[in-house]
């Protein structure tokens, strides 16, 4: 998403007509007809976009792909639902703020591509991509893929899954740069052995950036019968791409990244066939197998 998309998109998010959003925006068409370079060194520009967010003016933050700090808008929007939920809380949260998870449940959808009912909101991408890794059955001796640059929390969560379980966990190298999105998919590819289940791997991996041909590797993974579960913690919003251009089975990301959503937000997508066979990672009644919101059971 762009940031002038965004900033268009962000005042829709409460009532509270900000200041520094309406800054923002009005700082937007001043470079519309420039490129990407010349934006970016256009100081009096970006003081304007500083002015939607209260971070600390003596810090530089370069991390905005851990947490990224919400603009005052989203703080503002934050600070009212929490404290129109502690009203009466029984009434507030389940019977009036609850309901409207079905709302950004679509508007999600939308955005990502696919149905409304593949869509689990979920509090991070760590949440969403372990309720693929420990929702999915596999039995001793069946092996998972995944690189060795993958995002630690993933790994340990698959090492876990070695103790518990007894399933191989195989960790595949690249170089950095890679001489080609083909010989990423490749490596995949000769990684392979009858026993392959899951393959596990980054959209975009955190620490260098690399790019990965995401399509090609699920359409592979899928034609052999495996599993393929993408992690999409730092790619989605960080450019534009929809559910047709990965064709994937289960993606997870963080909403609190480049979105600049509230922190504590992500979503889960599981194609719609997959998520009868899925276990969410708290309980869920039977009745609700075949529903994505049964990965949204998180108890009170």
């Amino acid at each position: 998403m762009q940031r002038r998309t965004f900033l268009r998109a962000a005042t829709g998010l409460a009532a509270l007509k900000a200041d520094s959003i309406n800054r923002a925006r009005a700082a937007a068409p001043s470079v519309n007809d420039r490129t990407p370079e010349q934006a970016a060194r256009d100081e009096d520009f970006w003081r304007e976009i500083q002015q939607a967010f209260t971070v600390d003016r003596n810090i530089i933050n370069l991390n905005n792909g851990g947490v990224c700090p919400s603009p005052k808008v989203v703080q503002d929007a934050m600070r009212r639902q929490l404290e129109f939920s502690n009203v009466a809380p029984a009434y507030t949260m389940w019977t009036v703020l609850e309901p409207e998870i079905e709302s950004v449940r679509a508007r999600l959808a939308a955005s990502f591509g696919c149905d409304p009912e593949e869509m689990a909101i979920t509090r991070n991408a760590s949440e969403a991509l372990e309720i693929a890794q420990l929702g999915i059955d596999l039995k001793p001796g069946d092996e998972v893929l995944t690189t060795d640059q993958d995002y630690p929390r993933m790994i340990t969560t698959w090492q876990q899954r070695e103790r518990r379980d007894s399933i191989k966990l195989k960790m595949i190298s690249f170089p950095t740069p890679p001489p080609s999105m083909d010989d990423l998919y490749q490596r995949f590819e000769r990684a392979i052995t009858p026993r392959t289940r899951v393959i596990h791997f980054c959209h975009i991996t955190n620490l260098t950036g690399q790019i990965f041909p995401v399509k090609k590797i699920c359409q592979m993974a899928r034609s052999r019968g495996i599993e393929a579960i993408v992690d999409g913690a730092h790619a989605y919003a960080q450019f534009p791409f929809k559910h047709e251009d990965l064709d994937c089975d289960y993606y997870g990301t963080s909403l609190h990244k480049w979105l600049l959503a509230p922190h504590g937000t992500g979503f889960l997508y599981v194609r719609k066939s997959k998520i009868e066979k899925l276990w969410p990672m708290m309980a869920a009644p039977a009745s609700m197998n075949a529903n994505i919101r049964k990965f949204e059971e998180i108890g009170t």
